[in-house]
């Protein structure tokens, strides 16, 4: 009797995520690598439907910039001077600084010279996004080539021993070659173009795995079929719409007296022979014009309106573009504020900011691994006219000590209320809970190039004998608490 208790004790205590009760579809009983989940041709068809929805859907399309606006901007800060006297260390700020601008064009950048740093990094950004990875092949001339995401495969042509998914790696799974594609004269096929070193490509992915994974997943695959039945829906309203836009106006007529036959103008035995009214009524219409109708006894107009879309359609569309916003952690606010508070909207901020800190992270490293290569090319070729390694060797910097001290510093959110924000800013920062430093750099600023420039502009503004001052409002001057404090003791003395 116990046994059988225990039995059925140990058939109640499970997960119900296991138990196949025909109600749904049956849960998964396999663990697989994710290669073999998600082939080749499986991710042909998930990128080439996110592609496709890029091109045409516009929620998509305005999620994923919404997306690069808040993940993929940068700005690039070098500092390394002590104090004004360091001039071996001002030297070296300038020359790096000059550097990093320099080759931020796209004639110095990018091999097809197209695409400056910014925009190079947010297409790469947005090709993660949609097709799960992407890589920037390093060249020799300091130039960076741009490699799509399924453009890394096995190809046709391909030698042995290549994987269909076009990335080489070692028994421990670190890649170690990448097998890169062009599209033929077709442009459409997978041809193999070369083998290059993993040392040689910047490359990164959406991961989803923790080991058993080599290339990356899109993060919009978990939206693709919200979003296509939405785009479908909204279609069909709005040719129902269209429909009923075109017939516009329904005459009825009834003959006078006779209600009971025919109806809202339908036909009877009696009503068939029924002399034609139309042409005793006004019935035409003229567009440009004022109509008024004459109408028979009997007659009546009724416009012909749609309740198109329905409410409800308008609040289950809100619903399902809440839940496909959900794949890039967009908070509804963004899409539609009318229904938020001010403090509404600060909290979907703060709690996306904490979503978005790891994939900040993920494109910082990226940028980082772009300038350590930059500063080391430079830095080992003989014949540069940039002078990097004299310039920090008087400086008694490295090549490690100058590439550790690029940071790429995220260009933050945008101010929603900027009074009450740095109100609040300030406060944190008198009671120690804060810092100036944090403070600039959560808005994209450097508080240190803000003190800089606000040097030179006082130092403009003394040339020229322009009187500056920066304060609150209503608070006063030095100027003006000196001439008071004279004034009054000029007073006191005449006391005396």
């Amino acid at each position: 009797m116990f046994g059988f208790l225990q039995k059925s004790r140990e058939k109640e205590l499970d997960y119900s995520a296991v138990q196949d009760k025909q109600r749904r579809q049956a849960p998964q009983t396999t663990v697989k690598h994710e290669e073999k989940i998600l082939t080749p041709r499986k991710r042909s068809k998930i990128n080439a439907t996110s592609q496709d929805q890029m091109r045409n859907i516009s929620l998509v399309a305005w999620m994923v910039r919404k997306h690069l606006d808040y993940v993929s901007k940068f700005h690039v800060s070098f500092r390394v001077a002590k104090n004004q006297g360091d001039t071996n260390g001002i030297a070296l700020d300038n020359l790096v600084n000059r550097i990093l601008n320099w080759h931020g064009r796209p004639q110095n950048l990018d091999i097809s010279s197209r695409f400056g740093r910014d925009e190079l990094f947010r297409m790469f950004e947005l090709e993660k996004v949609v097709c799960g990875d992407a890589a920037l092949l390093k060249l020799p001339d300091l130039k960076l080539q741009a490699i799509e995401s399924d453009l890394i495969a096995k190809g046709q042509q391909a030698p042995e021993g290549v994987p269909s998914s076009g990335v080489i790696v070692d028994k421990y799974g670190k890649p170690i070659q990448y097998a890169i594609c062009n599209r033929g004269d077709s442009g459409i096929k997978h041809v193999h173009d070369r083998i290059v070193p993993a040392s040689s490509v910047i490359f990164d992915a959406y991961w989803t795995r923790f080991g058993s994974q080599f290339r990356g997943v899109s993060p919009l695959s978990t939206a693709i079929n919200t979003v296509q039945d939405l785009y479908e829906a909204f279609e069909w309203n709005l040719i129902k719409a269209k429909m009923m836009a075109l017939f516009g106006l329904a005459i009825m007529r009834d003959p006078e007296g006779t209600p009971e036959y025919g109806g809202a103008g339908g036909a009877t035995d009696e009503t068939a022979d029924a002399d034609d009214t139309a042409t005793d009524s006004n019935l035409d219409l003229n567009p440009r014009a004022v109509n008024i109708m004459d109408m028979n006894p009997g007659e009546r107009v009724q416009t012909i309106e749609s309740a198109t879309p329905s409410q409800e359609f308008v609040e289950g569309s809100k619903l399902f573009v809440r839940i496909a916003m959900l794949a890039l952690d967009i908070p509804y606010t963004c899409f539609d504020s009318n229904g938020s508070s001010f403090s509404g909207r600060i909290a979907d901020l703060n709690e996306y900011e904490v979503s978005v800190d790891w994939k900040r992270t993920k494109n910082r490293y990226v940028r980082k691994a772009y300038s350590d290569w930059l500063i080391a090319t430079i830095w080992n070729d003989e014949n540069s006219p940039w002078n990097l390694r004299q310039v920090a060797g008087a400086a008694g910097l490295g090549l490690r000590d100058v590439q550790e001290s690029i940071e790429w510093i995220p260009s933050g959110s945008p101010w929603l209320d900027k009074l009450k924000q740095i109100q609040g800013d300030k406060q944190a920062i008198e009671i120690g809970e804060d810092n100036p430093i944090d403070a600039a750099r959560r808005k994209g600023q450097d508080v240190f190039a803000n003190i800089d420039k606000t040097a030179r502009v006082f130092e403009y503004a003394k040339e020229k004998g322009v009187p500056l001052m920066f304060g609150s409002s209503g608070q006063k001057s030095v100027e003006e608490i000196v001439a008071d404090a004279v004034k009054a003791a000029n007073e006191a003395e005449k006391e005396v």
